[in-house]
């Protein structure tokens, strides 16, 4: 399966520059805010396809995505921006974006051959000169939200995040109570407090013959999931 790449010019918000500005010159950072003049934007639609698309079903596909009165501004493996200092985010690889949910619907409808679309967004500063590995990097924080979004360093081959699942692990409450929670605790990062590892313990700490109703069958399950 092949990703495709479609570029799309975009106007950038009017209050970014002014925003990234004023972020660098509170850190003490004046002196590259007064490097950035502007800052261009540009979207890239990233499609996995099941297959090769032939003519009709491309017509079809740049319909969706190209802007009504600027139809030509939609380029595929071609983008608008100098390749030189670009600054792409997008969702990370690890989940499909509600926006890739809502896309490859609209498309499966269309009978287009994608699996999976993701959007990421490019940014590239107009500046004068060299801007400092502090002001970049306060500037890529501005840009995405880390904990659902990634940097895509070069134009991205695979959705394929490399990352493998930890295997099931069995905590042995019944038999080391606190103690088991306690080490897995600290291990997973999990940041229970005392009353939680007091909680937790004594809500798993069934006994085999006691009755178990739905409301404690659910929290078990959700308590379960967070190990995982």
């Amino acid at each position: 399966m092949t990703i495709i790449h479609y570029y799309r010019k975009t106007e950038p918000s009017h209050s970014l520059l002014p925003s990234i500005k004023e972020q660098l010159k509170s850190l003490g950072l004046t002196e590259d805010a007064d490097k950035i003049g502007g800052v261009e934007t540009e979207s890239c639609f990233n499609l996995l396809l099941t297959k090769a698309m032939n003519e009709e079903e491309t017509k079809r596909l740049e319909w969706l995505f190209a802007e009504t009165f600027d139809k030509d501004n939609l380029r595929l493996e071609k983008s608008a921006l100098p390749e030189d200092g670009i600054l792409e985010f997008g969702p990370r690889m690890t989940f499909t974006s509600a926006f890739s949910s809502n896309a490859t619907s609209i498309m499966t409808a269309c009978n287009l051959p994608v699996e999976r679309c993701e959007q990421s967004r490019r940014y590239r500063l107009e500046s004068t000169g060299t801007i400092s590995d502090k002001a970049t990097d306060v500037i890529k924080a501005m840009l995405h939200d880390r904990m659902t979004e990634e940097r895509y360093e070069k134009p991205i081959t695979t959705f394929d995040s490399g990352a493998v699942a930890v295997p099931v692990q069995t905590i042995p409450i019944m038999t080391e109570g606190r103690a088991a929670l306690e080490k897995v605790n600290e291990e997973r990062g999990l940041g229970f407090d005392d009353f939680d590892l007091d909680y937790y313990t004594t809500l798993f700490k069934v006994r085999h013959d006691d009755t178990i109703d739905l409301t404690t069958c659910s929290i078990l399950a959700m308590l379960i999931h967070s190990f995982l």
